[in-house]
């Protein structure tokens, strides 16, 4: 394979990879940041990266609840936001949630989040009522193999998601909840950097091999 070749095909490999992480089922690398802490040892990223899931697949089941795999606020904070980055601008039409369960730390479920209001935003300032979105979540009081409640809208163009928190089942130390993963239909848009990347790329093909394509395809 000639140099220019195995360079086309580094750069097919690499779009490849992009279109594929952007259209599947479930949009990874989001982050969120939350106004009520964290307690219990509990991290919030573990509520976002599939701990506890038996797939990082937005139908999967969820583990029981425990330290490692979901998470619940600081003792007293029961109320407050939660705020996901999906990492770019996506058209999202749906979400999988898996509530705080039986395992803990409030018996049958109780930390779960109950009443919500989910919020979206283009720019992680100015929010709006997601239409559509679910009003409450619903008690999980098992301990194994959980599956999500799935809440479906019409697709709606987002970088951010918002849960504002308003009660849970019960718990008077502690909210919380087990994951949630967001389904895009489409690509984030490119940003300014990997446009100029990639018209950097050809114009650096085209300068250097020119003649390539007439070379190639006028060979005897």
């Amino acid at each position: 394979m000639t140099r220019t070749l195995r360079f086309v095909a580094g750069v097919c490999i690499v779009f490849a990879f992009q279109i594929h992480h952007a259209f599947a089922d479930r949009i990874v690398g989001v982050t969120a940041t939350t106004t009520m802490g964290s307690g219990f040892s509990t991290s919030l990223i573990n509520a976002v990266n599939g701990n506890g899931l038996s797939a990082l697949s937005l139908t999967a089941t969820h583990a029981g609840t425990g330290q490692t795999n979901s998470w619940v606020s600081a003792p007293g904070v029961l109320v407050g936001t939660v705020t996901f980055a999906l990492g770019g601008s996506y058209q999202v039409d749906s979400f999988s949630f898996w509530n705080q369960n039986g395992g803990g730390p409030g018996n049958d479920g109780t930390s779960g989040i109950q009443a919500v209001q989910v919020l979206t935003s283009t720019d992680g300032v100015s929010f709006a009522l997601l239409p559509g979105g679910p009003s409450l979540f619903a008690q999980v009081p098992g301990f194994s193999a959980l599956p999500a409640q799935i809440f479906a809208f019409a697709p709606v163009t987002a970088t951010h998601f918002r849960f504002d928190i308003s009660s849970n089942y019960g718990d008077a130390a502690q909210t919380g909840f087990a994951e949630v993963g967001f389904n895009a239909i489409s690509a984030p848009e490119a940003s300014a950097a990997q446009l100029l990347v990639a018209g950097l790329a050809l114009m650096t093909l085209f300068r250097r091999q020119g003649s390539f394509s007439i070379r190639l395809f006028s060979r005897k």
